[in-house]
């Protein structure tokens, strides 16, 4: 399959940044990039990332890189705030993600979960190095041991992903290694990447396997990434899933914790999740241009039994019972 279109993925950029005119010396001194592949629903949960990691590192410098198809002009409003607020650069690189149309998604994976394969493409000759994160991961550490982390001769570092479903996916996909990595965090080597010509690989065996790989690109990454990555702390992706049952007594997550990966299909930003441990997010989320909106309420009956199964866990029984009977209606209407 010929990939030769993906070095004119850039449809156009656009740079938010704190002062009117950026000058020639601002991309030096910068300590890392991060990068992020989102649609319009994520920009939210993003900012209040971004946000995250500069008020845990306040001695460093950012430039940070949106990868997205298209951003309402609110959205791109709110992120030139938190550029001028925070004295920090936020390029948005317009993509032409006409490729993936034909990749499967769903409600939880959606197109911009793709977006991750052109990143090499888009930063190759702006900056060697790379973090990509998922827009649900919210900083609560330092991160300059990542710096000057030694890739032992590795194209990417990654966190492993631990669990029954990271070893069901070793053995589905035939994977030589124990070891199974979770792509929200990818710490990428852009010239080696390129080299491998991993986004063509990747893409070339998510084409060849449509409708059998669980974890979509993740899965596909996972295959052609084999033997070319290196392993690194659990701190610098660690998973917690609000909706799991035995998580629902933790109050604390483990001391060192520089990333937390909110995996799972609760979210912080969601008024159905009533965990304690949302509370991260919501403390950054005040000191976000998000401060004064709302939380995301219920928009359909699945949303509403979720709404009604928190107050249930929560102790709030007649809330519960009310949001029972408003999923049974909206249920029955949509049937």
């Amino acid at each position: 399959m010929d990939f030769d279109f993906l070095k004119n993925t850039v449809k156009r950029q656009q740079i938010l940044y704190w002062q009117e005119e950026i000058p020639a010396a601002a991309q030096q001194n910068v300590s890392l990039h991060i990068a992020y592949g989102i649609d319009d629903n994520f920009v939210m949960p993003m900012g209040i990332a971004i946000l995250s990691i500069i008020e845990n590192n306040r001695q460093e410098n950012f430039v940070f890189h949106v990868l997205t198809e298209e951003l309402s002009e609110n959205s791109i409003q709110l992120l030139a705030h938190i550029a001028k607020q925070q004295k920090t650069m936020i390029c948005i690189h317009y993509i032409d993600s006409a490729i993936f149309e034909k990749l499967p998604s769903t409600d939880h994976f959606t197109k911009a979960t793709y977006n991750r394969f052109l990143l090499p493409k888009v930063l190759q000759g702006i900056t060697q190095r790379v973090i990509y994160l998922d827009a649900d991961i919210l900083c609560l550490g330092a991160i300059s041991g990542l710096k000057m982390l030694d890739f032992a001769g590795k194209t990417a570092a990654v966190v492993q992903d631990i669990g029954p479903v990271a070893q069901r996916q070793v053995r589905k996909l035939g994977l030589k290694s124990p070891r199974y990595f979770n792509a929200g965090f990818l710490y990428i080597d852009i010239d080696r990447w390129e080299e491998q010509q991993i986004s063509e690989k990747a893409l070339e065996f998510s084409f060849a396997n449509l409708g059998k790989l669980n974890w979509l690109d993740q899965d596909a990454l996972n295959v052609v990434l084999e033997d070319k990555t290196r392993f690194i702390e659990e701190c610098y992706d660690y998973i917690f899933d609000f909706g799991l049952p035995e998580n629902a007594a933790v109050t604390a997550l483990p001391e060192g914790t520089v990333f937390v990966h909110y995996a799972g299909r609760y979210k912080p930003w969601q008024q159905w999740c009533m965990h304690p441990l949302r509370q991260d997010f919501l403390n950054y989320r005040q000191l976000s241009p998000w401060a004064d909106k709302p939380l995301l309420q219920p928009r359909n009956y699945k949303d509403m039994k979720k709404m009604a199964h928190s107050y249930r866990k929560t102790g709030e029984f007649f809330e519960s019972l009310c949001w029972y009977a408003k999923y049974a209606w909206h249920k029955l209407k949509a049937i």
